[in-house]
């Protein structure tokens, strides 16, 4: 039998959105706009007192966690080519896989 070599890869995600983003990374930047949107106005308003650019220069400051999150588990690729989320969730869920295991009845 006569293997062929594919010239795309058809294991990773589909960019469905303009071709360049996939579902799951359009609902993290989704979720995180959400997110964003929710505390920057928050943290600005409990510092507007000191000045505009104090308060904006926190606010910006308060976000970049959050954006580097999104960044790492939706863009970022862990061991084996595999998706940081991803990988995460299986590690997180082998400590649960723990047991006593038995053989036979």
């Amino acid at each position: 039998m006569r293997n062929v070599k594919v010239p795309i890869d058809m294991s990773s995600e589909q960019k469905e959105l303009l071709g360049i983003l996939s579902k799951r990374q359009l609902v993290y930047l989704v979720v995180g706009g959400i997110i964003l949107y929710s505390y920057l106005p928050v943290v600005y308003k409990m510092l507007a007192g000191l000045g505009w650019i104090i308060a904006g220069l926190t606010a910006v400051t308060s976000a970049v966690p959050l954006i580097a999150g999104v960044f790492f588990l939706g863009f970022f690729k862990g061991k084996n080519e595999m998706n940081l989320d991803y990988y995460l969730w299986i590690k997180v869920q082998k400590k649960t896989q723990y047991g006593s295991w038995r053989k036979g009845n």
